[in-house]
């Protein structure tokens, strides 16, 4: 239930069929694309345990967590459906508990499934190292990965803006020109300190694993 509830597929009946779909799309992507490796990058953890169970994907992980306060601040806000500003639905506000439940949910999913691989297959990334210290952040990931990732985290290190890649769905600035990496820590000012310790009396175990406390 935990598996269905977090990422809308179960393994039960109709995985097979989405084994099987997921692993010719695999195939055509890196026929066409001539390249050795896919990024994919869905955020629900279930995603991951799926194509953990699919034989032939050797499958590495890089686990992005940001505090959750941080996260909890932004999905307060709510937006309305624009296509063309890459809004495909109505984006409501959440509350901050249900945004402190889901946090802790989904970063536990994916503790699991790091004991379930092993972690010679999983590497942490905090959103604040990585916004703060490109470079050095996108170094570790490149030994991880077993890739030369030096360019790109010198030209963030720098400031320089990056194109979108192809995405056929996700976040809004995908549908910009170029993105820019900036620090967004607006919570830590702007966050009433009620709603703060509203998401602390939940998650903040989590919290305090992730080093944010």
């Amino acid at each position: 239930m935990l598996l269905k509830s977090i990422s809308g597929i179960g393994l039960g009946p109709q995985f097979e069929e989405y084994s099987l779909h997921t692993t010719r799309l695999f195939t055509t992507m890196l026929s066409y694309s001539n390249k050795e490796m896919i990024v994919d990058s869905s955020k629900l953890p279930g995603r991951a345990i799926a194509l953990s169970r699919m034989p032939g994907i050797d499958m590495r992980i890089i686990h992005l967590v940001r505090d959750g306060r941080g996260v909890a601040w932004s999905l307060l806000k709510g937006y309305e459906r624009d296509a063309k500003s890459g809004l495909q639905k109505e984006i409501k506000p959440k509350s901050v508990f249900r945004t402190a439940l889901r946090w802790s949910i989904v970063n536990l999913a994916v503790e699991y499934l790091s004991r379930t691989l092993g972690p010679e297959r999983i590497i942490r990334v905090r959103y604040e190292d990585f916004t703060s210290n490109p470079a050095a952040t996108l170094q570790q990931i490149g030994s991880f990965l077993k890739l030369d990732l030096s360019q790109i985290g010198s030209s963030l290190q720098r400031g320089e803006p990056m194109g979108p890649g192809h995405q056929v769905a996700g976040n809004r600035l995908r549908m910009t020109s170029s993105i820019e990496l900036k620090k967004d820590e607006s919570w830590q000012t702007r966050m009433p300190v009620s709603q703060q310790l509203s998401f602390q009396r939940l998650g903040g175990w989590m919290l305090r694993r992730y080093g944010y406390l």
